[in-house]
């Protein structure tokens, strides 16, 4: 059969049925030719059809067999030679297509679409040619399926866009090792079959030690290669049964069919030993790369790919801590897993305490050590819980931190303090700041545009950071301390002596207020040591022009001594208990450390 006896009259139907189009003004536009029709379909890679279903003859518009790389239309003389060159892994039968379809045929047709792909090696293309087919199925008087008329449009791109986004939903772009998500399938699986056979499979979570290290000192790009390197050494080396992909950043997870839990430690010691026998090589040089093994024995300590990953992790965590061997097989401990319960429990307690606004500040008096005035207000976070309770910050601040929750109560109580400084114009307060809120540029932010529209805030607000944030980077303290003093706000190192801070740091970090660890004040008398810091602490402060201040003042006794050793400041229950609602002192508001 010759292309041009093929090509019927759809063609022809398409250009004698268009209506000419006759705009405004003397312009007159006509119908397009057979030809042009043909052309534009073409060049946008699609083509018309019918089919004679009973007689299984289909009628191509012209410049089907060129759409379809082939050199003679009698190659798809028939809907059956057509699906001989469909590729068998998605060949789909039009017969089975109008059989699902023709049952609702009311006389218009019923719609159809559908996917399928042309084999490159049995059109001569080497290429498979990607088509979608959409049409409508009609039906005769008894409802038998007579014929069948549509489109079919190449999409060879919107293909390989499907497949790589396809590809993406599965695999890791840098690595090209499975992502996190499908090994949570494949665990969900593996599962789902070993729960009711008593079958015992395994987790394994490698994490590649001091990443952050490697990219500081070597760069992203070096940082990169060690991945890439890393998960090829894996890869080639796991057994065929293995699922390797990339569970976290610098981690990377392997499901393990039929294994316990000795043979997880030998495969544990195994992947160790393909890491650090080796430098890994890259654009920076060579990168000598240790890592340590968390595992899990499954189902039997996790029923749920999640409770395999967290069992997972905390025996990694586990395996950094033993030097020695870098590996640990997660055990079920009790106290831990009931710790990490209250952990959460506390975190939602939390979280629905700022949505209902249950948390609040509470304010405890900081006197003058000679004559017992009070200079300042110390902030304190609360967090009210559903029942009434008062929370203080000791039992939920930690999980805050540690569950990326406390820049949020930071800056509610940043907004109460700024409200305060506003509504009682004597107010002067300090207030504390974690480690994670002080790197987080948008509470300093808040914080400038409240100095800004109110000037006289900055003068009566004291910004505490702890020692430990002075003593993890001193740069970026030293920025933070000196933005805070650009913009009017004086600064404290909280709770000195409770962590590493040199007296180097306090030097180079321009403190205006040294607060002193409240463990110090306590027992003075029986702790000539704890004495002998605080005079030493007063001695270096008055060197640096800093005020002193010391926590958990409870008696007259220690007040006295304090205050005879030159101690600026006293804080503690002896000058009263955090309170909602303090008295404010009356009067115009004085600049801090007025007489001390």
């Amino acid at each position: 059969m010759s292309e041009t006896t093929n090509i019927t009259h759809l063609a022809e139907a398409s250009a004698d049925n268009v209506t000419p189009v006759r705009p405004s003004g003397d312009r007159r536009q006509t119908v397009m030719d057979r030809n042009t029709v043909a052309g534009v379909m073409h060049a946008v890679g699609e083509c018309v059809y019918q089919w004679d279903i009973v007689d299984d003859v289909p009628s191509w518009s012209e410049g089907a067999a060129a759409l379809f790389c082939l050199s003679d239309i009698a190659q798809i003389e028939s809907n059956r030679a057509f699906s001989k060159l469909m590729l068998p892994t998605t060949k789909t039968s039009r017969e089975e297509i109008t059989q699902q379809v023709i049952e609702e045929d009311t006389g218009e047709g019923v719609p159809y679409r559908f996917q399928y792909a042309l084999c490159g090696q049995k059109i001569g293309t080497g290429s498979n040619i990607w088509l979608e087919d959409s049409g409508r199925c009609f039906a005769d008087e008894t409802g038998k399926a007579v014929r069948a008329q549509g489109v079919i449009r190449i999409v060879n791109e919107r293909r390989s866009l499907e497949e790589r986004l396809d590809r993406m939903s599965k695999f890791d772009s840098l690595t090209g090792l499975y992502n996190r998500s499908h090994l949570e399938i494949t665990l969900q699986n593996l599962l789902s079959r070993a729960l009711p056979s008593g079958e015992s499979h395994a987790f394994m979570v490698v994490g590649i030690d001091h990443f952050d290290l490697i990219n500081s000192v070597y760069g992203f790009e070096a940082a990169d290669g060690v991945i890439i390197e890393i998960a090829r050494r894996l890869k080639e080396n796991v057994r065929k049964i293995d699922i390797l992909g990339r569970f976290s950043g610098a981690r990377l997870g392997i499901v393990m069919e039929d294994c316990d839990e000795r043979s997880l430690l030998i495969a544990g010691h195994r992947v160790l030993n393909l890491i650090k026998d080796e430098l890994v090589k890259t654009e920076r040089g060579s990168i000598a790369v240790t890592a340590a093994v968390g595992g899990v024995i499954i189902p039997k300590h996790a029923t749920t790919p999640r409770a395999a990953f967290n069992a997972a992790h905390h025996a990694l965590l586990e395996a950094r801590k033993e030097r020695e061997s870098n590996i640990s097989v997660y055990q079920p401990d009790p106290s831990r897993d009931a710790e990490q319960r209250q952990s959460v429990e506390m975190a939602e307690r939390i979280v629905q305490a700022l949505k209902q606004g249950r948390v609040h500040l509470v304010y405890q008096p900081v006197v003058n050590a000679k004559s017992e005035e009070i200079e300042f207000f110390e902030a304190l976070i609360r967090l009210e819980d559903q029942d009434g309770l008062e929370l203080a910050a000791g039992d939920f601040v930690s999980v805050a931190e540690k569950l990326g929750l406390i820049r949020l109560i930071d800056h509610y109580a940043l907004d109460q303090a700024i409200e305060t400084l506003k509504t009682y114009p004597s107010a002067k307060l300090s207030l504390n700041v974690s480690n994670e809120t002080a790197t987080d540029p948008e509470w300093l932010s808040k914080l400038a545009i409240a100095a800004l529209h109110q000037p006289d805030i900055a003068p009566r607000l004291i910004v505490e950071i702890t020692e430990s944030h002075a003593a993890h980077s001193l740069e970026e303290a030293g920025r933070f301390i000196e933005s805070l003093h650009d913009l009017g706000f004086k600064v404290a190192l909280d709770d000195f002596g409770a962590g590493f801070t040199s007296f180097r740091n306090l030097r180079t970090l321009n403190f205006d207020v040294i607060k002193v660890d409240g463990l110090f004040a306590t027992d003075l008398d029986a702790n000539p040591q704890n004495a002998g810091f605080i005079k030493a602490l007063v001695g270096l402060a008055q060197l640096f022009e800093a005020k002193t201040v010391v926590e958990w003042v409870e008696d007259a006794d220690s007040a006295i001594k304090l205050r005879d050793w030159g101690v600026d400041f006293l804080q503690g229950y002896k000058y009263g208990r955090p309170l909602r609602q303090p008295h404010w002192p009356d009067g115009k508001m004085q600049d801090f450390f007025k007489s001390a």
